[in-house]
């Protein structure tokens, strides 16, 4: 009986903790290089590894040279979204070298409401 009374106990907090999203991103990617005046394109995977649907309320970027969209805003539990990003390097007539660039996700994840993913593309003058 004393073995049974911390497995109930156990069993009754399991229940009563609530379901929730949890986002799983990479922080960080590499866009490679790119010719000056070309687009770079990367898609990544935006996880719930949560037991609770995830809903993105918004996606922006740190500049306007940059978009990115997620599809779907609503991620079920064990599912995955894909983020696409594109970074137009005719944007600025300064950008060349080595550039980075930020995208924000805003969503109902309690633990990671706001996540921030940093990539760096090369812009180069000539092709490489």
């Amino acid at each position: 009986m004393r073995k049974t009374i911390p497995i109930l106990v156990s069993l009754l907090l399991a229940a009563c903790t609530p379901s929730v999203p949890d986002i799983d991103v990479a922080l960080t990617h590499d866009m490679g290089t790119v010719v000056k005046g070309d687009l770079a394109i990367a898609e990544l995977p935006v996880r719930n590894l949560g037991e609770a649907s995830l809903t993105v309320e918004s996606v922006s970027t740190s500049c306007g040279c940059t978009k990115a969209k997620l599809t779907p805003m609503i991620v079920p539990p064990g599912s995955e979204a894909r983020l696409l990003v594109e970074y137009n390097s005719a944007a600025h007539e300064e950008d060349l070298g080595p550039i980075r660039r930020s995208i924000f996700i805003s969503s109902d994840d309690p633990d990671e409401q706001d996540v921030q993913i940093k990539f760096t593309v090369v812009v180069a003058a000539e092709p490489t």
